[in-house]
């Protein structure tokens, strides 16, 4: 994302205001002190496992449900007894709720029907919608004869045709395969930055949240455990379980050895060696973990083919366990090489390699070479 998104958004207004937010069913706490600022113009993500409070915050924000304690604000204004038609607010469910007995064009209007404007002024409100989500002439088709990412724009449509200040996003792409899904996540963002309007997306998929968000809210257990930009969220996550749950990541035992100038701290890392890692590069352990860990992601290290070289700071000796070719991108499992030159005992650790021209895929039981930077590396401690 560009430089310029970034700065607009971060001086943009807040849109979606949640102070200390709470939410009880009986005695089970859904959500546990939401604090949350959502900004004008913002594509916000809430990620998270199920079960983890996402769609509960996302059904208080939409009016569905009733908060506990705190407050919810919309465009500065308290949402506390304002039922949810009142509130500019709009939602795309998972189930995307069309009406199969109605036409492409009355699936749209249905939320116009009290609408006191004249039936042309209707008409051509629905066809700007229905070309806004690239449905131009399907006003006529009948919903049950359409795809599943053609009733996905329609339920798109059907919303926006009200002109709300927030489109919520129930994991709207859940029910698309892969492809289609894939299509429909580039055309959620250019359609996010055509309307200017803030989208709220819950979904469980990592790799939708990366894609799509300016920022994203992680949550376990009604709480929110690290709210940041795709980049940070991933380079560098606040705890182990946020960096188990974004993407995949590599865990190694370590030891730390002592403190650095700056906060930093000098490590002996199981297959790496001794490192120093700065500040920035340490983050929380989770209370469950079984000590200090060190994590780096699969691309951050290179598999090293016989005669060539490479720009990484460090070298180490491994052993291919397995070998996973996805076409584009090859998957090493490997073992590092222990202080003794032998494979260590720890557990696998995963790389990932783009399968460029020239590149031989390796065979599983080899010696390798493994290049990486101790800049990739995050200590949990």
């Amino acid at each position: 994302m560009s430089d310029t998104r970034y700065d607009r958004l971060d001086s943009a207004p807040a849109m979606i205001e949640a102070r200390d937010v709470h939410k009880y069913y009986g005695e089970y706490h859904a959500l546990r002190g939401i604090d949350l600022t959502i900004r004008e113009g913002e594509f916000f993500s809430l990620l998270g496992p199920s079960g983890c409070g996402k769609t509960t915050l996302l059904r208080t924000i939409a009016g569905f449900e009733d908060i506990s304690s705190g407050a919810v604000l919309i465009d500065g204004k308290h949402m506390e007894d304002v039922p949810a038609n009142k509130r500019p607010t709009n939602m795309v469910f998972q189930s995307y709720a069309i009406f199969p007995h109605l036409t492409v064009a009355q699936n749209v209007a249905f939320g116009l029907r009290r609408d006191p404007r004249p039936r042309e002024e209707k008409a051509k409100l629905v066809e700007e919608a229905l070309n806004m989500v690239g449905l131009k002439g399907y006003g006529a088709r009948a919903a049950h004869a359409l795809s599943g990412g053609q009733r996905q724009r329609v339920a798109l449509a059907r919303a926006l045709i009200l002109k709300p200040k927030v489109l919520l996003l129930d994991e709207p792409l859940s029910a698309l395969d892969r492809k289609m899904r894939e299509q429909m996540q580039v055309e959620l963002i250019k359609l996010q930055r055509q309307v200017g309007i803030t989208f709220v997306l819950v979904t469980h998929d990592q790799e939708e949240a990366l894609v799509m968000s300016d920022r994203i809210a992680v949550m376990f257990e009604g709480q929110i455990a690290q709210l940041d930009g795709p980049e940070a969220l991933y380079a560098r996550p606040a705890d182990r379980r946020v960096a188990d749950f974004i993407g995949v990541m590599n865990f190694l035992p370590a030891e730390i050895l002592g403190e650095t100038a700056g906060g930093g701290v000098r490590v002996s890392v199981a297959g790496l060696g001794e490192v120093e890692l700065p500040a920035s590069q340490i983050s929380r352990a989770n209370p469950d973990d079984d000590g200090p860990t060190v994590g780096f992601r699969p691309e951050t290290m290179t598999l090293i083919g016989t005669g060539q070289t490479h720009n990484q700071a460090r070298e180490t000796g491994a052993t291919i366990d397995e070998v996973v070719y996805y076409g584009d991108m090859t998957y090493y499992d490997l073992r590092l090489d222990g202080p003794d030159g032998r494979p260590a005992q720890h557990r696998p650790v995963r790389i990932s390699m783009r399968n460029v021209f020239g590149r031989d895929v390796q065979d599983v039981g080899s010696r390798t070479r493994v290049a990486w930077s101790p800049g990739s590396l995050v200590l949990f401690r």
